[in-house]
């Protein structure tokens, strides 16, 4: 029969068999007599074997342990997958462009790319790097190549450049009256591009593509003001329509006027087909756009100054109120030339500090006029609110209220106008010494002098 188990049996005296303590005979015949309570006994015998149980259990978790320590002490580390080593816009084991890196001020550190769920670089559409001035020269332009295009019409061909992912300049005149071109890139591959904008005044013209190519390299826009007879420029074009990316490579000859347009005189040989490809400074920045030359005479080319191209893309140059660009037009040397553009800086920026005080003068009263007399609402967004005055019937006396309003309103009107005219006479005496458009920008926006009427 089934052991009964401990606590609820005793063992026969006789051959030892457990019998329940319900029955008194054994089945050998002995009488099983009141033997003491051997409960205890199979009990610490039971704790005896759960025991050693736990300690065999303990034992094998502790091996367990020990040998897990020491694997992952002594396994070798994980794999690192290392980019290929780069050197001058090429990759060791293969030629490939090099993705070019931000511009990273003095004294400051570049941030770690951020990176995507899957882990790689975010797309950047960065702008081609600005090397050292010790920089190889063939390092630079292999850097800047990527943003050089061939540019493709139904009339013929020429170059232009991207400034961003989707935006490129060119010449006027290449893209003559077309809407659509073709650009060809360095690789042979073809995308359609749009003309956006056409400035005959500078003989410019902004193209827009709809799909920008995955980390389409840019070139910096720079600035011709800091330009000096002599330096080092570089042209990059289609020359002849077919020889695409061809480089040259000559110095300022000076600056020059044509109507309203700066133009930079150099001698880099510019062929048909290079015009609109840019014309850089030796880090890579562009200065100016390539327009044109003078066939029957090698070395005299110009190139429009790249900051009518930055006033363009900003929206802050007029583009019909000029006659078309005609380089027939460019203004001679005259002795001290050179030295009328920075004679005419300086004294336009000190116009510009005396006039942004009136203006900051100008500003209380206004608002105390606002308060007290016109709470109607102001069209358009100003540096200073009170321009709004320079705009033809943008407030009338009528308009202000009662009181001492109107007449208040007379006076502000001739101050502001006084002020608008010595604005105007600045801007137009810049012009006449040949200080750059940048420099006029730069300078209105530091004073918080910026209005799209000083032109009226």
């Amino acid at each position: 029969m089934p052991d009964p188990g401990p606590g609820l049996s005793r063992p026969c005296p006789s051959c030892g068999r457990r019998v329940p303590r319900a029955v008194a005979v054994c089945r050998c015949g002995s009488v099983v007599a009141d033997l003491p309570d051997d409960t205890t006994e199979n009990a610490g015998a039971t704790a005896g074997r759960f025991s050693a149980i736990n300690l065999a259990v303990g034992l094998l978790l502790l091996m367990a342990v020990v040998a897990t320590g020491y694997w992952s002490f002594t396994r070798p580390p994980a794999a690192v997958v290392m980019a290929p080593a780069q050197r001058g816009g090429v990759v060791e084991g293969g030629w490939a462009l090099q993705p070019p890196s931000s511009v990273i001020s003095a004294g400051r550190r570049a941030k770690a790319p951020a990176t995507t769920a899957a882990g790689s670089p975010e797309s950047t559409q960065p702008a081609a790097p600005r090397p050292d001035p010790t920089t190889p020269l063939e390092d630079v332009v292999s850097r800047i190549m990527p943003a050089v295009v061939g540019i493709e019409t139904s009339s013929g061909r020429g170059s232009g450049f991207f400034v961003r992912p989707d935006t490129l300049i060119t010449s006027l005149h290449v893209v003559n009256r077309e809407t659509f071109v073709t650009l060809r890139r360095i690789d042979g591959t073809t995308a359609p591009a749009r003309v956006d904008l056409k400035a005959p005044a500078y003989d410019l013209a902004i193209l827009r593509v709809t799909t920008p190519a995955a980390n389409q390299v840019v070139i910096p826009i720079g600035s011709a003001g800091a330009l000096r007879p002599g330096q080092e420029v570089i042209t990059i074009g289609t020359a002849l329509g077919t020889l695409q990316n061809s480089v040259s490579r000559g110095v300022v000859s000076g600056l020059r006027r044509s109507g309203d347009a700066t133009l930079i005189q150099n001698d880099a040989a510019a062929n048909p087909g290079n015009s609109g490809g840019p014309l850089l400074d030796r880090q890579g920045n562009a200065v100016g756009v390539t327009t044109g030359g003078d066939q029957d005479r090698p070395g005299i080319n110009f190139a429009v100054a790249i900051d009518h191209a930055r006033d363009i893309l900003e929206g802050r140059l007029a583009l019909a109120t000029a006659p078309p660009l005609a380089l027939a037009n460019a203004r001679a040397v005259t002795p001290g030339e050179t030295d009328r553009a920075p004679d005419g800086e300086r004294a336009f920026l000190e116009t510009m500090t005396r006039v942004a005080q009136t203006a900051n003068a100008l500003d209380p009263e206004w608002q105390g006029f606002r308060k007290t007399c016109f709470a109607g609402p102001i069209a358009g967004t100003f540096s200073h609110e009170w321009l709004v005055m320079l705009t033809p019937r943008a407030i009338t006396p009528a308009q202000a209220g009662g009181g001492t309003c109107p007449a208040f309103l007379v006076e502000f009107q001739k101050e502001a106008n006084r002020l608008g005219q010595e604005m105007r006479a600045a801007l137009e005496d810049a012009r006449r010494s040949g200080v750059l458009p940048g420099v006029v920008r730069d300078a209105l926006r530091a004073n918080r002098l910026e209005f799209d009427g000083w032109d009226r």
